[in-house]
């Protein structure tokens, strides 16, 4: 009896230790955003896996010394056009990002030396490939895509941001952008890992921003303030200067 029974106790340890790292790596996903994963559709052309693993490893300072010194950035207001994005309180997700990333390109061209592309510059449609296809085309040094969150709960609501799994400028630039958004919000959700299609494919570091919740009252309120999502493109760019050069 002992015996069978040592022999079903090790069975089921060996059965947990087993799917263990399976349960651990679903838990490494998003806990609320839903933003298109990696399997939503196919690489662009121009992703190049090798290069992005040398770029996520390169200091953003290493371009300092050469003529190139100042950073090429792709902004990406989320979804647009036919896509409204989330849609809560009278609000849709593709016209509040889209303002944001607009006064944030403002901010940096009138601030910092920067060169600034963008996605989408008005409500148009534009597939994932084609936002990724641009930021690897023309050699951006980071990408910043711009979206807000929704929720079923109408309670949930805060500050997140997001990195590639494992992403070492990626973690960097997502957790400076955060560290500068974070004086918006109250609720604090953290800086998190997720597979979403544009993290995963763009060859440069890249961070995925969730400010606020559109099904959430409070948070959509200040949303839907002009003065905030001023106060939102300004956080974004302080904190992509921060990333680049160090302060």
């Amino acid at each position: 009896m002992k015996k069978t029974f040592f022999l079903l106790a090790a069975a089921f340890c060996l059965s947990v230790m087993s799917v263990s790292p399976v349960a651990f790596a679903a838990e490494k996903g998003p806990q609320i955003a839903n933003e298109p994963m990696w399997d939503t559709a196919p690489p662009p052309a121009n992703y190049d896996p090798a290069l992005k693993k040398v770029l996520d490893t390169k200091a953003p300072k290493d371009k300092r010394a050469s003529a190139l010194a100042n950073p090429i950035i792709v902004i990406d207001p989320g979804h647009g056009g036919s896509d409204p994005g989330a849609i809560g309180n009278n609000l849709q997700e593709k016209n509040i990002t889209l303002d944001i990333a607009l006064k944030s390109r403002a901010y940096l061209l009138a601030n910092y030396p920067v060169t600034v592309y963008m996605t989408r510059s008005s409500d148009t449609t534009v597939s994932l490939e084609n936002r990724v296809a641009l930021a690897n085309n023309v050699g951006a040094d980071f990408f910043v895509s711009m979206h807000i969150n929704s929720y079923t709960d109408p309670a949930a609501s805060g500050l997140e941001t997001y990195h590639y799994y494992g992403s070492v400028n990626g973690t960097r630039l997502a957790t400076d952008i955060y560290n500068k958004l974070k004086n918006s919000y109250s609720v604090l959700r953290g800086v998190k890992e997720a597979g979403f299609y544009v993290l995963k494919y763009t060859n440069m570091p890249a961070s995925l921003g969730e400010t606020g919740f559109i099904t959430n009252p409070t948070d959509a309120a200040n949303l839907a303030n002009s003065n905030f999502r001023q106060t939102l493109a300004t956080q974004y760019a302080q904190g992509m200067h921060v990333y680049w050069w160090g302060f």
